[in-house]
């Protein structure tokens, strides 16, 4: 009766848990991305796709933000980075990292009213040369 019932509680526990926990929220206009680094606290760097927009850029820099949020992180400054990074190839056998945007949110709040998102318009530019030279080709 005792492995019954302890297996009873188990159940309904993660049942539990699997209700409330795992909520992730769909952006409109967001697209896959790839987790490069994650330390497990305040730092992680996501890639995406070197033909991206800018409008997706946006978009995929807030879905990061919530599907990334764990409050088992751990951090002396409560506060998560996402840097988004994409990879060009300029010339032939050259590659180069490109860093577009990031976004700064709350380790302890899923709800975070403050969260900071910028989009570096250099890097931007640069991708959007890159992704015309290489339409052109």
């Amino acid at each position: 009766m005792g492995v019954t019932g302890f297996m009873g509680v188990l159940t309904a526990g993660l049942f539990g848990l699997s209700l409330g926990l795992f909520t992730r929220v769909e952006i409109p206009g967001s697209v896959p991305y790839t987790l490069v680094y994650d330390n497990g606290g305040t730092q992680t760097v996501i890639a995406v796709s070197p033909s991206i927009s800018e409008s997706e850029l946006a978009a995929t820099i807030e879905q990061a933000a919530g599907d990334l949020f764990s409050p088992g992180r751990l951090g002396g400054e409560n506060q998560l980075t996402i840097r988004v990074r994409t990879i060009i190839h300029p010339e032939e056998g050259i590659s180069e990292p490109l860093y577009l945007g990031e976004v700064k949110r709350s380790l302890s709040q899923r709800e975070d009213e403050n969260i900071d998102i910028k989009i570096f318009p250099e890097s931007l530019a640069k991708l959007e040369s890159y992704q015309s030279e290489n339409l052109e080709s």
